[in-house]
This record gives C-alpha cells, structure tokens and sequence, in this order.
C-alpha cells in the first residue's frame, strides 16, 4: 500500500473518531433532576421534535434557560421568556443564531442547546407553537437543523400517556400505558437512530409535550408517577412494547403483520374491545376504531392505486388470510388466528399486483388488515366438491340452458339476473364499488387501548393487562415489570 493512500486512511480514521466524540459529548449535570443535561444519561430521551428543517425559532415560555454552545459549553446568554431565538444553518456545520431585536450572531459549532439553569422549578420552551419541558438542542448535520428535546423519561411520559390513552380512562388503564410506553421508549433509546430516540408522532408513539401533560387527566400523570421507573421484560429482556388503539375483538402474531417473530406478541382475544363501540363513549372517533366501512367505486380504486399497483384498470381485488410460519417465513395452509388478511392481489388488464401484510392498510387507506371485500358484483357458486367459491367477476361465465347449450350470462349486457333470498336481483358482471368491512384500529400488535380500558372497567390490575397482552395470560414467569436496566 502506498504512504499517500495510508494516510488518506489515517485521515478518514481520525475524522471519524472526532465526529463520534462531538455527537457523544456529555454536558456537565448541573444536579438533581434534570439528568436530561447528559443526553448519555440512561434515563434522558431524546425527542424529535423537527428534522432535516432549514430554520427554526424557539422561545422561553416558563423557568431559566441559558443557551450554550454544545461543543465547547461556553455559555453564550441566559435565556429569559422574553423574546424569540431564530437558528439557521451557516454553511454545512455552522449556526446562525438571532435574537428578535439582536444583531446575527454566527456561532463555530454545529450544535447549540438551549439548557436548563435550576431544576428547582418548571422549566418550558416553545418551539412550533407547541410548549415543551427539559433541554432543546439544535444540529446542523450537513445544511439541514436537527431539533432534539432532551429530558427526563419520566417527564417525557407525562406528555405521551393522556395523549395515548385519552381522556377517560380508568385507573389501571392509564398505569398499564405509562409502563407500556415507558418500555417502548427506552427499547428505542438502546436501538436508536444517529441524532435521537423517538419521534412525536404515531409512527413512534404519540408526544404532546407540556401542553399535552396540561390537558390530559391528572390520573394520566399520577399514573406515570405510580408506576415510575418500571418497564417489561421478557426472559429477562427489554421488550419491544408495540401497542394500538383496537384490535376489533382479537390481536395479532408478529410474523403476521411485519416480519420477526416476537414470542410475546402473538395472538389473544380482547373481547373488551368493543367497549369502544358502546353508545355512551363521548368521543366521536371511538366507535369507527372497532367497526368501521368504506366503500370504494372502481374509478375511485384507479385512483388510489394507479401509482402503487400500475396493473391498469382494475377488474378485481381478492384477500388472503394465510397465516406466516414463525420459522421459515412461508406461508402456512391455516389463516391468522384473528382473521386478518395479509395478502391482497389487485387483479388489473396488465397484470395481478399484491401487497402483504401491514403494507395492505397504507395502500388502501385503512383503519386495519382485519377486514372483509364485499363486491356489489359478489355472488357465490357451487363447486365440485360441494363448496360455494366467491366470485366478484362473472364477465367469463357461462350457463348451460335447458337444452344443454352454453350461452354467456344475460348475453353482452354489462349485468345478469339471479333468484335470492330477496327475491331477484340485478347484479353487475364486474364490480363497479367494493364495500370494505372492517374491525378495529391500528397494527394489531401487543397492547390493545381500547382492550386495556375495558379490562380496567372490569376490575383487572394494570400487571394483569400486561400479562393478557404480552404473556397471553400464561402467568408463567416469562414476563416481569421491574425496574429499568440499561
């Protein structure tokens, strides 16, 4: 190997160990609570607040602030609720940072922190119009801002569990999300991504913030404090506590919905699911979160799927319920325990599309996989071996008259005639709506909220609801709620 081409590798080495160094430096605790001055901290998480912005603005709405250079910690001002700060990239690792009323000033590091001074009291920032607790820093990772809340986990939870659960809960519901959701984000601490833990939205788990923590129940914060520090383990290991709003009566394996086989994400029926159905629920959304319906003309799925499945105009759309050998990934010849689907072939004049699995929800727009196709063109037909197959198109059907001719249905007309229960009905050859009829809301993963407030109703322990959802009320030891270990 040549020298030239040695130090080009020494060079490449240590610029590596410096930008590592300066994404992992510690900042000095200023003692007691606010651990989330240290983002290396086991008990600080790091919240996403925005990504990849080109500003961002931020101001003190409540407590004492200092705003410091991350990299050196030279303390560039204290921080009073009066005014706004504006941060902007200069260049590829520099800030520009703007007070209202104050000349630029270009700061040689490429993160900031807005840092709290005495944890004594409630320390709040504002950022989106939105009011958070703990620390805010601010990256520049090549031209575009990162902005990372920093704070402690458990203040963390009180803008997460009312936002989660909803207002209403009983008791053991709020406690069994405040551990759930404690256990979700400190798994995603240990497997982060490069600049933070979690995000804010439900592709993580849902964070309001300090305005969320105001206008949830006070059980949602007790709950968080009655349960503090505990998490989910199984075989000793931190789970990863996925969670959703209803399973429609039944959740699901993991290998069905994704792809790794979880032995403590597997299926058990949650009857209590339906308490979201019930009339006297307040909240409007409640209700569609069990049962829901939509209904898709076929211009309306050429629409929706032209990009996605490109198979032209769509002649019929067929769902598959197999379930997923937890082993091979293959799949089985018996469907999913709660009867979701986890194959949907897009049936078109160029070809036959299929989506899998929890893909099948975004490409519809869906509330969830458990759900059934209802055709206006849907008739059933017996079969050889005695069974009714579901045909939703006809187009190709023959039938065989009297004087064993075969003649098409109806002739070329777009539609034909048959004798039902009700009496005769005009139905079409090829659909021109599908009715999508569905249960429950989300993923079907682990932990049912909707579930988990009806147990509560019922009298059972928040340790109980866990056990249900993650243990499948085996009550074998597997599962335990302990302390966290880092």
């Amino acid at each position: 190997m040549s020298i030239s081409r040695i130090m080009r590798k020494w060079m490449i080495y240590l610029i590596s160990v410096v930008f590592l160094f300066v994404c992992t430096l510690p900042i000095s605790p200023m003692g007691g609570f606010v651990r989330a001055q240290d983002s290396t901290d086991p008990l600080t998480i790091r919240v996403a607040l925005g990504l990849d912005l080109s500003s961002t603005d931020f101001a003190i709405s409540e407590g004492s602030y200092e705003l410091v250079d991350y990299v050196t910690q030279q303390v560039l001002t204290t921080a009073s609720t009066n005014g706004k700060w504006v941060v902007a990239p200069a260049g590829m690792n520099n800030l520009q940072i703007s007070a209202i009323g104050v000349s630029d000033n270009r700061l040689g590091s490429s993160m900031v922190i807005l840092r709290q001074k005495n944890s004594a009291g409630t320390n709040v920032f504002t950022f989106k119009n939105k009011r958070y607790r703990g620390d805010l820093l601010i990256i520049n990772a090549q031209g575009k801002l990162q902005v990372i809340n920093l704070l402690d986990v458990e203040q963390y939870l009180y803008g997460v569990v009312g936002a989660e659960m909803g207002l209403g809960a009983p008791e053991e519901a709020y406690k069994a999300q405040a551990v759930v959701s404690r256990t979700y984000a400190l798994f995603y601490k240990q497997h982060p991504q490069l600049y933070y833990d979690v995000g804010i939205t439900t592709r993580w788990q849902v964070y309001g913030g300090y305005d969320a923590e105001l206008s949830s129940s006070p059980q949602a914060k007790k709950a968080v404090d009655d349960t503090c520090g505990q998490v989910i383990y199984y075989d000793g290991q931190l789970i990863q506590a996925f969670f959703h709003s209803n399973s429609g009566g039944y959740t699901e394996a993991s290998e069905n919905v994704w792809s790794a086989s979880l032995p403590y994400i597997q299926p058990v029926a949650t009857p209590e699911d339906i308490l979201a159905g019930q009339p006297y629920q307040q909240e409007g959304w409640a209700g569609e979160t069990f049962q829901w319906e939509k209904t898709l003309t076929r211009q309306q799925l050429n629409t929706l799927l032209a990009s996605s499945a490109n198979v032209g105009n769509i002649l019929d759309l067929t769902a598959k319920r197999w379930a997923i050998d937890p082993q091979t990934g293959e799949y089985l010849t018996k469907q999913t325990v709660s009867g979701r689907v986890t194959q949907l072939d897009v049936i078109g004049e160029r070809g036959t599309k299929s989506f899998f699995k929890d893909n099948i929800r975004n490409v519809l727009g869906l509330r969830s996989t458990l759900f059934e196709l209802i055709a206006d063109s849907s008739v059933k037909v017996w079969n050889a071996f005695g069974l009714a197959d579901e045909c939703n198109n006809t187009t190709n059907f023959y039938a065989v008259t009297a004087d064993g001719y075969k003649t098409k249905l109806n002739g070329n007309n777009a539609s034909y005639y048959v004798l039902s229960a009700e009496g005769v009905k005009t139905v079409p050859k090829s659909f021109t709506s599908i009715t999508i009829k569905g249960r429950g809301n989300g993923h079907g993963l682990g932990m049912s909220q909707w579930g988990a407030r009806g147990m509560a109703l019922n009298g059972v322990k928040y340790r109980n609801i866990l056990e249900h959802f993650y243990n499948q009320d085996r009550f074998d030891g597997k599962l335990t709620i302990g302390p966290y270990r880092s």
